[in-house]
């Protein structure tokens, strides 16, 4: 599902919101269609989008420091993150934008343009790295609601009859992790799309053909893609992390997970159960005892168990309701 653009509905809706907290009405600065003054002269520049790069004319850039240079105010920089199911809006200072505009990137147009980096709390402009924009409210969508197309097909596969004495291998328990997710109804991904599993192709079971980038930081993405098999809520912020140790070290994947930890999301390492003795050894060494409180260990076993009750819920599901709702 695509994020379409920031409309003017949008817009009105931010305009509310900035409103509703600074207690005053906004309205628009001559025609510009992202300078906007509170009722006591307070200037808001606003720049809303899905993508991560904005850009302004170098007309429009004069226009507004015209106006600015006329006021006696700070000004209010905003970026509005526009989401499937909401915009989150933040806010930083005007004048540090307008004093660094030179060190904005320039298009064969003339162009003003700039891009935004996701940090825990809020965005910093990569170009002028020293204005951080921090989280200041967000607008949910009322008639947004959640894709559950995927739960019958995914509900077919999970109910798919395995005998017990089949050997697993890392694919198959990557496969069952990618089933859980999205029956979860969450957004699944792994960067072995190519291999194949008792439960079918593991490009076929996730829900993702590449990592969702709308809301991770651009530093970590390239780190978010290695990991095993990974979740993300609707947003496609990643909220579960799963290293497979199959055949594999266990501090591989407390490596690859360590990796990500600043995007304070739940780190599992999925192993047999023989290796949780060497998995609470290396948590308390360096670096890992940093963070040894968000590691996980989940033996095969218990990992079955969630699948088989995950299982045992779609039946009962579509027995009562005789079939899966959509």
């Amino acid at each position: 599902m695509n994020v379409e653009k920031f409309t003017n509905k949008d817009r009105q809706l931010v305009l509310e919101e900035l409103g509703r907290i600074q207690k005053s009405n906004l309205s628009q600065v001559k025609q510009s269609r992202r300078l906007y003054t509170d009722e006591n002269g307070k200037p808001f520049l606003i720049f809303g989008g899905s993508g991560d790069w904005h850009g302004l004319t170098e007309k429009g850039m004069n226009e507004i420091i015209e106006y600015i240079s006329k006021t006696n105010q700070e000004g209010v920089f905003v970026v509005v993150k526009k989401y499937r199911s909401k915009l989150v809006i933040n806010v930083g200072t005007l004048s540090i934008f307008l004093a660094n505009k030179n060190k904005l990137q320039r298009t064969k147009n003339g162009y003003y343009q700039f891009h935004c980096i996701l940090i825990d709390d809020g965005i910093y402009l990569l170009e002028l790295p020293e204005l951080i924009c921090n989280y200041w409210a967000e607008i949910k969508f009322p008639d947004y609601k959640k894709d559950l197309s995927r739960l019958k097909e995914i509900s077919k596969i999970i109910n798919i009859e395995i005998s017990d004495d089949t050997p697993l291998t890392h694919s198959d328990i990557e496969a069952k992790l990618l089933l859980i997710g999205s029956y979860l109804n969450y957004r699944t991904y792994t960067p072995d799309r190519g291999k194949n599993s008792i439960y079918g192709n593991l490009g076929d079971l996730c829900s993702e053909k590449e990592v969702p980038t709308e809301s991770i930081p651009k530093i970590s993405i390239d780190k978010v893609r290695k990991i095993d098999v990974i979740w993300f809520d609707e947003e496609g912020y990643p909220t579960h992390a799963f290293e497979v140790e199959h055949s594999t070290d266990v501090t591989k994947g407390l490596l690859r997970l360590y990796q990500i930890h600043k995007l304070h999301i739940r780190l599992y390492i999925i192993a047999e159960e023989d290796k949780r003795v060497k998995f609470n050894k290396e948590v308390n060494i360096n670096p890992f005892y940093k963070i040894k409180e968000e590691y996980i260990f989940k033996n095969y076993q218990e990992l079955d168990e969630f699948f088989e009750s995950v299982k045992q819920f779609t039946k009962i599901q579509e027995k009562f309701l005789k079939k899966i709702v959509i």
